[in-house]
This record gives structure tokens, sequence and C-alpha cells, in this order.
């Protein structure tokens, strides 16, 4: 797969997560778009290793991933779930190992540039709180 995807595809992308919704189309090209990079995982390949420091926060373009918690504890990540932030946020190592299940295409935010958009536009802010909130409840919700 070639590491591009046009601002169209993008935006249509990120209009179908929960979180950024509420967001303009200007705002999704002006202020989400420009600072995404395009990483390629091959099956079996590990997109986040446990106990390292968090670098980026990542959303499944397309593809599977799975998050292993521990040998009991395992979810799979779809398209359009975001994974990864809660590193950032805490500023702990990363608590499971994220493998791609099949050929994984990620959206990537690198950490400086998470944190700067995070301080700077509430829009953001807020959409990132939403993802998280719904996957955790989700997750619970699996859980029981």
């Amino acid at each position: 797969m070639e590491n591009e995807i046009n601002l169209t595809d993008l935006v249509n992308f990120l209009s179908k997560i929960s979180g950024f919704k509420g967001l303009s189309k200007k705002e999704m090209e002006e202020l989400i778009a420009p600072i995404i990079s395009i990483a390629v995982f091959e099956p079996g390949q590990y997109i986040i290793q446990r106990g390292t420091v968090g670098r980026s926060v990542y959303f499944l373009y397309s593809g599977r991933a799975r998050v292993v918690i521990n040998e009991d504890t395992h979810f799979f990540v779809s398209e359009g779930e975001l994974f990864g932030e809660m590193s950032l946020v805490t500023k702990e190592k990363r608590s499971a190992d994220v493998v791609s299940d099949t050929q994984a295409v990620c959206l990537t935010i690198d950490i400086e540039t998470f944190q700067t958009v995070m301080a700077n536009h509430w829009q953001i802010t807020k959409a990132v709180a939403s993802l998280i909130g719904d996957r955790r409840v989700e997750r619970l919700a699996t859980q029981n």
C-alpha cells in the first residue's frame, strides 16, 4: 500500500469517528490533516510494545490489530479506533502490546504535536476525550 491518503479520504474517515463528528470539515483540514503521518504494519508486526515510552498516538485507518494486556486478556482494535493515547496523557510506559493482525494502516500523531494540539485547540481535546470515554465504556461493557 502506498503511504498516502488524500485529503478528501482523510476528512471522510475522521468525520466517521465519534469524537470528531463535531468538528467542521475546515477544522479537520486545517488542524488535523497537516499533523498526521501514515505508518503501515505487516501482519504480526508490533505497533506498540508494552513497557516502552509512548511517542505517538494511533488511529487505525484500515486493517485490524490485537491489543494484548496479558495472556488471558486481549481484544481487537478496528478501523477508526484510537489507541496509544493513554501513555501520552499519563506519561507512563505502555501497558499493553498492540500487534497487527492483518496489514494495518495507521494514522499517527507524534507526542510533541499531540501535546501542542491538545493544549491549543479545545475542539481536538474534546474530541480525544470523547474517544477515550467511549472506548472505556465499550471495553467495560464487553468485560461484563
